[in-house]
Formats: structure tokens, sequence, C-alpha cells
């Protein structure tokens, strides 16, 4: 007997293509320690085949291939060896294993273990010291045995090795799947080729700090997992991918954004898929050859106001690797997206996200929003704004890479008003022996009253141009003088009066200065 598969299968889903290339991956890792019987599979960009000895039953060849492809570590953790996760990557490992026991592996039925909780000591970002992670320990999970599908049954009593007419798909397999009146049914090739679906899909611990809109404040603290299926389209390129990323040494994988413990806790949905597909890019560029995806679905488990018993579903969405402003998001996860451990009263620890921003950005760009959009939001309150302006370094690097021409023009020209402001103040601050950090507080405040309180196109219009000609004392600005035509258009038309608030708003927290801060250097 044979088990063939082609990732053309006109009857294939995401789902399905991705568990291909998680069997793929999975093989692959094998490398010649094939299961005992089991003939060296045919692995080609399109397809699988795997065939046994006639001496053994299908039952006994699929029970020794799963044996060979769902381990446990010495401590306990998931160990996958088509994720090809190095002896020196246990962190990455552990936040793999937190990932899969919220997501396919959520019920204890599932994935028996201890009562009790492990530990597991993190290395500082710093270096300095550990900080202590908790887990749960598992003695096995169903993906081992099949467990919920029905292959490795015994269709009568005491007859073994024929696997069932049909096979049952549960939730362990595809996390979040719904089951009606019966469970959900496929053949016996098609359930054993899902159970690698775990194999290929990345999973990411969620810290939501954002929401895309008043409708669903109350849903970001309830997300708690992600799971992101890539789009294979190439069986070998994918493997390659997969295999390279996490074999790299330890400070290599730093400069990853997810393939660390703290790189796999991040924000929202959206923010995970755009870091995956941002590491794949970078294998892409090291191994000058395709990644082997075109695109991936996020979905976002959490809890949801009709099951308060497990996490369902609760986001899902699609999202490609090519967006026009992608630069913005690489560079917040580059400047602001590494997460921090904190400490809690019994002295463990608890990742969250450095900033929101990557995590908004993400989100806009996935919905096809404007980068900015709702970035008000994170600045409404004064103590987030202060909380914001120390992120002013990676805020200016963000802005050195936006592509518009427009979004360009309005922050320059804000920047270079502020710029003279500021020259101003310090004027005054030597002039009359005051404090010039205090008198920038209290101007910056100002101003971010101002634009916050502004509700229509023309009173903003009407802000700005005063606020630039307050700056140079009734002279004209150069960056407006040379877009006039463009600044002119933008400001004064409606259907930019969000955008353009939320621009003002980071033009003022990603200024820095000559000197790097976002004081001006002529300060004496």
């Amino acid at each position: 007997m044979a088990l063939t598969y082609r990732l053309n299968d006109p009857n294939f889903t995401i789902y399905h293509r991705a568990a291909l290339g998680g069997l793929a991956a999975t093989i692959q890792s094998w490398d010649n320690n094939l299961p005992a019987g089991i003939h060296q599979p045919t692995l080609t960009a399109d397809g699988v085949t795997i065939t046994w000895d006639e001496s053994i039953s299908a039952q006994d060849a699929i029970q020794r291939i799963l044996e060979a492809s769902f381990k446990l570590t010495e401590d306990k953790l998931i160990h996958l060896p088509g994720q090809f996760i190095g002896e020196d990557a246990v962190d990455l490992r552990l936040a793999v294993h937190e990932g899969l026991c919220l997501t396919f592996l959520q019920h204890n039925k599932m994935r028996p273990g201890e009562k009790g909780t492990r530990t597991f000591p993190l290395k500082s970002v710093d270096g300095d010291g550990c900080d202590q992670i908790s887990y749960k320990a598992v003695n096995s999970y169903a993906h081992q045995k099949a467990q919920g599908t029905g292959l490795l049954d015994e269709l009568k009593k005491g007859e073994r090795g024929f696997l069932p007419a049909i096979a049952t798909i549960p939730q362990s397999v595809i996390p979040g799947a719904m089951t009606g009146r019966k469970s959900l049914q496929a053949t016996p090739e098609e359930a054993f080729l899902l159970l690698y679906l775990m194999v290929s899909c990345v999973v990411f611990l969620l810290r939501p700090r954002t929401y895309r809109g008043k409708a669903d404040r109350t849903a970001k603290e309830k997300a708690q997992a992600c799971v992101v299926v890539p789009e294979v389209t190439n069986l070998l390129d994918f493997s390659d991918a997969i295999q390279f990323l996490p074999a790299t040494n330890a400070e290599k994988r730093k400069e990853l954004f997810s393939f660390t413990y703290l790189g796999r806790v991040v924000g929202g949905a959206e923010e995970a898929a755009l870091s995956f597909l941002a590491d794949l890019e970078a294998s892409k560029i090291a191994k000058s050859s395709s990644s082997g995806i075109a695109g991936c679905q996020a979905i976002a488990m959490g809890k949801v106001a009709w099951d308060k018993n497990q996490i369902n579903r609760s986001i899902s969405v699609r999202l490609h690797g090519s967006y026009p402003e992608i630069k913005i998001f690489r560079t917040a996860k580059q400047y602001l997206g590494r997460s921090k451990l904190i400490k809690t009263a019994d002295g463990r620890s608890f990742a969250l996200p450095n900033s929101p921003v990557p995590e908004l950005i993400a989100a806009n760009l996935a919905a096809e929003r404007h980068w900015c959009a709702h970035f008000q939001e994170l600045v409404s309150e004064k103590k987030d704004f202060n909380q914001m302006s120390y992120h002013r370094a990676g805020l200016n690097q963000m802005a050195k890479v936006i592509k518009d021409d427009d979004d360009k023009a309005i922050i320059q020209a804000f920047q270079q008003a502020w710029r003279m402001t500021m020259g101003q103040i310090g004027e005054r601050a030597e002039n009359n022996h005051l404090n010039f950090e205090r008198l920038m507080e209290v101007r910056r405040e100002k101003i971010r009253n101002e634009i916050l309180r502004t509700k229509t196109p023309a009173a903003l219009a009407g802000w700005f141009l005063r606020f630039c000609a307050d700056a140079t004392k009734g002279a004209s600005l150069a960056p407006i003088r040379e877009d006039a035509d463009r600044i002119r258009a933008f400001i004064f038309s409606p259907r930019y009066f969000d955008r353009f608030q939320n621009l003002l708003l980071f033009a003022l927290l990603s200024y820095v200065g000559d000197n790097g801060s976002n004081t001006q250097s002529t300060q004496k």
C-alpha cells in the first residue's frame, strides 16, 4: 500500500497544502533514519509518496510513521522533528509548546500530563540573570497515536491492521473546527495528512494591546494564541526554508522576528503573520531561492461570548507578503517589536510586547487601511503619549522608510515647523532663565490636545497653517513652499482628515533633533 499526495489536488484547501508541507518537512528531517519497514519516501516540489513493506499492515505503518514524526523531549516538551528546532533553541521550543497547548491541543485529554507546572530559566535580554517561565509538562499528545481520528482503532474486537473506511477530524487536527450533529469526517488518507498541519503551522502567543475600532474593544483582552497557516506552493522550497530558519545559531536567530521565545510573543494575529512572512523573506534572500509559500492565513484563538469553556477562532485574516508600506512594519518590528519580560509576584516572568505600534501597523496593512490609521488611539491619554515618547528613536526610523509622497510632505513640513518652534522656546528659556525641558513638555502636551480636539478638516488645516506661520513668524515654510499644491490638496480634503490627524501626531512623536534627541541642537 502507498500514500500519495499532490499539492495541486483540486479538493485540497489551504489546510491540506500546509499539512503536506509539514509532512514533506518531517520526511526531510528523517534523512536516512527511516521508521522500520518504511521505504525511502518520494518527495518532489508538488508531491509526496510513502510506501512500506508488505509484511506490515497499514495501521502498523502509520503508527511507526507517527512515532517518528511526533515526539517529546526529556523535559516533556512537544518535539516536532519537521520544525528543525535545534538543541540550543530550547526557548523557541518552549514557545511552540505553549502555543500548541493553547490551540491544537487545548483540551487536557489531548495532552495528559503533570498536575503542577515546571519552570524554565530564560536568559534575560541583557544576559544578566535568568527569568523563570512556567509551562505544563505533557506525558503524551493526540498526534502521537492519531487520537480521535479512528485511524489506529480496532475495526472489530481482536482485529487490527486495516484502516477504517471513514476517519474523523477532531479539533486537535484543525484548531477551531466546529462539529455539528455529526463529527467531521474524511478518508483515512486525508485524516493522516491533516495530522501534519501542526508541523507546518507557526504558533504565537498573543498579548493584544490595541483594537480595530470601538466594536472590537472587548476582543483585545480575549485573544490568547495565533496559528499562522502557510499557503504552500512548493514543498521542497518550503521544507528548505523551515529547516534554514531555526537552524541558525543563537545570535543570528535574535535578528529574526519569530524564532526566539520573545519573538513568539506578539500583539495581534496580523503582527504574527507578517513577522513570519518577513523571516521567510530573509531566508529567501539568504538562500537565493524561493520560500515556497504565497502568503498565509492567520487565525487568532480566544474566548468568545457563546463558549466560556474553551478557546475558539475569534479572528481569521488572509495575508500576503507584499504591501506598499511593508517596510514601515519591518522597521517598527526591528526597533519596537522586541517583547519584554515582566516579573510576577511569585517570582516568575510573563512576556509582553514592548510597544503596540507593530501590532497596529500590521493590522492596518492586513485590512488595507492606511498604515497610520488609529494611531491617535495609542496617544489619546497623556500617560500613553508620554510612554510613546520613549520610542521616539524607533518611530523616527519608521518615518525614514515611508514611501507615500503625501505622508512625507506632511511629516517634513510639521517637523520643520516644530524644529523652529523649539528654537524659539530655547531662546525664551535662555533669556528668562526658565527650564527648557519643562517648557517643551508643556508645549508638546498642548499640541497633542489641540490636534485631538480638532473635529473638522477645515479646523485642522487652519490649525496646521497657523502652527507653521507662528514657527516662521509669518514667513513661508520651505517644505510647504516646495510642495504647496500637494499639501493644500491634502489638508483641505475631508477624506484625509483622520489620516492627517494621525500623521501630525506621528510627526510630533517621531521628531529627533540634529543631536539625536527631541531637543533643539542649537540650545545653549
